[in-house]
Formats: structure tokens, C-alpha cells, sequence
């Protein structure tokens, strides 16, 4: 029997990582991944001062299959926030456009 008041699944983790200005990687929290881009969590720093349109590079480790791979995508800078900002993917190979659908797939079923 399915219980229709259960509490709801907390957010799934994610190692991220950005690099800007081609520099080393900084760890950042993430949330709201999806096909498109995801959120990056913070107030001060580095990435809040990105201009919109910025390039900048991610760094994933996603579980896909059963397994942990590192994807790196390209994406730019859509939105700036008081408490964060959103990217935009504008590359992706075929395994991380995969390892992507199996998260928001999952994502649905929770």
C-alpha cells in the first residue's frame, strides 16, 4: 500500500564544480539540475560576480547505470539571484545528455 502522505525525498546531492576565466575548479552546492542547466547556490564570491552570458564550465559527478563518471559541459551564466545564480548548458555529449535524462527520470519517480 502507498502511503499518499509520505514525507517528501530530500534533495539528491550533487558533486559540482565550476570553473570561470579558465581557472582551477571551484566547489559549489547545486540544486534544481536538469536537461537544461541547473542553480548554483551562493552570495559572495567569484561566481556572483559573473556577468550574464558569461561562459563558464561544470564539472558533474553523476550516478548513471549504476556508476559514478565526471561530465564536463560548457554553459553561460542566464540569471544572477540574491542567493545564487542559473546556468544554462550549451554543450553536452551523448553520455552526459544520458546520464542528465536518467537523473530527471529518477527525479519524477521520487
Amino acid at each position: 500500500m502507498i502511503r499518499k502522505d509520505r514525507e517528501p525525498a530530500p534533495p539528491r546531492l550533487i558533486d559540482a564544480q565550476i570553473r570561470i576565466d579558465y581557472r582551477g575548479f571551484l566547489h559549489c552546492d547545486v540544486r534544481d539540475l536538469d536537461m537544461h542547466g541547473v542553480f548554483v547556490m551562493g552570495q559572495d564570491g567569484a561566481l556572483t560576480r559573473l556577468r550574464k552570458d558569461a561562459p563558464v564550465e561544470v564539472s558533474l559527478k553523476l550516478n548513471a547505470g549504476g556508476r559514478n563518471q565526471i561530465h564536463r559541459l560548457r554553459a553561460r551564466v542566464e540569471h544572477r539571484h540574491r542567493d545564487g545564480m542559473s546556468l544554462v548548458f550549451t554543450d553536452a555529449d551523448l553520455d552526459t545528455y544520458s546520464a542528465l535524462l536518467q537523473i530527471g527520470s529518477s527525479q519524477d519517480q521520487d
